[in-house]
C-alpha cells in the first residue's frame, strides 16, 4: 500500500491484492519509519467497520481508520477509483485503487497513459 500525505489529505493507494486481503481479513496495516529510533514510527491500520460510520482514532502512535464495510464493498465491486471521507476536523481521507494505467492512442499514433476517473465521496 502506498500512503501519501499532503497538507490535510491522506491518501491510501491500494493494489488489487491488498484490497482483496483487506476484505478477507478485515484489516490492513503498515508503518513508516520517520526517524532513526525504533519508536520513531507512524503506524496506520485500515479496518472494516460493520456499522455505517467512519471512525478515526489515534492511539499509541497508531492511526486507526475504520471504514464502513458496505462502502468498501460497493467501492471494490464498482469501477469507482476512489472512496473519500472528510472528517469534521477537516482532514480528507482518500482510498484509491492502484490500477494499471490504460494506454490511449492519440491521432498521431502516440500512446498516452491515463488513470480511471470515477470517484465516490462520503461526507460526515
Amino acid at each position: 500500500m502506498k500512503v501519501r500525505w499532503v497538507d490535510s489529505t491522506v491518501r491510501f493507494r491500494m493494489r488489487s491484492p491488498e484490497v482483496a486481503d483487506w476484505m478477507a481479513t478485515g484489516q490492513c496495516a503498515g508503518q513508516i519509519q520517520i526517524g532513526p529510533l525504533a519508536q520513531d514510527q507512524w503506524a496506520y491500520r485500515l479496518e472494516l467497520n460493520p456499522g455505517p460510520d467512519w471512525k478515526i482514532t489515534s492511539q499509541s502512535g497508531c492511526w486507526n481508520v475504520a471504514v464502513p464495510r458496505s462502502a468498501v464493498q460497493h467501492w471494490t465491486d464498482s469501477e469507482t477509483l476512489t472512496l473519500e471521507y472528510l472528517t469534521h476536523w477537516g482532514t480528507r481521507l482518500i482510498l484509491e485503487k492502484d490500477l494499471p494505467r490504460r494506454h490511449l492512442r492519440t491521432g498521431n499514433g502516440d500512446t498516452d497513459s491515463t488513470a480511471h476517473q470515477k470517484t465516490s465521496r462520503a461526507m460526515p
